[in-house]
Formats: structure tokens, C-alpha cells, sequence
């Protein structure tokens, strides 16, 4: 399913994906990073969000967080791996929190904002706290799933790293994004032998 850009467009496919009957989701999506680690091709799965758009605050009260099952999460942090191995490219596996907001050109433009000081010393907060990448779709996934009582979890591939440029360090753009999408098919299997396994 193509649930579009953003928190909105998110809810409204998890909840009719709900009423479908599915209970386990996951999200392939891309992303740009944000912790200088962090490199174009390199896989990002998201443990938790920063709940930094108002999608998720018609779910959930502020101080509930947005998190990824634990299950799903390590099904893919596994599958990930996996699909990273081999390839000889110095790519990696992340995993840890994102920045889920619903402007991209607020991230990207933040000069040309009039609450230009709002956003940057809030990217400055997040980059000192660790956080790996951001994106625009995680935190409302998590609210609904945690809202409808579903499992959720999202890989994401990393476009290029800006924080890497502004550095001076070579920050490569890579647009393929199959490693993430064989990341979520290799999930969705550990997941199934789990069920199977009654686990």
C-alpha cells in the first residue's frame, strides 16, 4: 500500500488498513540522515519517533511516545542486516530514534521560515541527542498502531546525509532503495515462523 507523504495520509491508510483486518505493519520509506555515522545507502530502522508533527497528537497525548513494536523491530534489524551482507559497499544498519515532522522544506529551508530560531535550535537538540535521521511518516504510524492496538515497525533507506555535507564529509546520495524493501520481505518472514512457531 502507498500511504503517501506524510502524518495525515499515514492515519488514514493504517486505520483502513485496521478495519481490513491487518495487524502488523511495516513501513519501507527513505529518509535523510542526520548523525554524521549515518550514510546515503546505509538502513535506518526506526525504534521510536520524535513526534515533531500533529498527526499523532489526535491519537495519543504528548507525553505517550511514538515506538515501534519490538518484535517487528527486531525482525527487521535481523532482515536488514541480512540484506546489507555481501554487498562489499560499507553500507550499515542503524537502529534508533527519528525525527518524524511534517515539513520538508522547514528541514531543508528553515532560513526562509519567520520561526526560522524554532527549528534550528530544535535540529540542534536532536542532533545532540543522537538522533539518526529524519523523515515524515514514522511517528504517526506508531501513534495509530499504538492507538488501535496493532504491531508496527519502519526501515528506512538513507538518501544522503546533510549534516554530513554541512561537516565537509564526503556524503554520498544513493536513491536505491531495494535493500529496504527486501529489509521489510525479510521481516515479514522471520515474523510468520515466529507465528508458526507460536512464539
Amino acid at each position: 500500500v502507498s500511504h503517501g507523504i506524510g502524518g495525515p495520509s499515514t492515519a488514514i491508510c493504517v486505520e483502513e488498513l485496521a478495519r481490513c483486518g491487518v495487524r502488523t505493519l511495516i513501513r519501507v520509506g527513505t529518509c535523510g540522515g542526520m548523525a554524521l555515522s549515518v550514510k546515503g545507502g546505509d538502513l535506518v530502522v526506526a525504534n521510536a519517533s520524535i513526534r515533531q508533527e500533529g498527526t499523532s497528537r489526535e491519537y495519543l497525548p504528548l507525553a505517550f511516545p511514538a515506538v515501534s513494536d519490538f518484535a517487528v523491530t527486531a525482525a527487521l534489524a535481523d532482515a536488514a542486516e541480512e540484506a546489507l551482507r555481501g554487498t562489499g559497499d560499507g553500507r550499515t544498519v542503524h537502529i534508533g530514534v527519528v525525527q518524524c515532522k511534517d515539513s520538508f522544506y522547514g528541514q531543508h529551508s528553515p532560513e526562509d521560515s519567520p520561526v526560522s530560531y524554532e527549528l534550528k535550535n530544535q535540529w540542534q537538540a536532536w542532533l545532540r541527542a543522537g538522533c539518526l535521521a529524519s523523515e515524515m511518516e514514522s511517528a504517526a504510524l506508531y501513534a495509530v498502531a499504538a492507538a488501535r492496538g496493532l504491531r508496527a515497525g519502519c526501515v528506512l533507506h538513507v538518501l544522503w546525509n546533510q549534516e554530513r555535507s554541512a561537516a565537509g564529509l564526503p556524503d554520498r546520495k544513493n536513491a536505491d532503495t531495494s535493500a529496504a524493501a527486501l529489509a521489510a520481505i525479510g521481516a515479514v518472514r522471520r515474523l510468520i515462523t515466529a507465528e508458526k512457531a507460536g512464539k
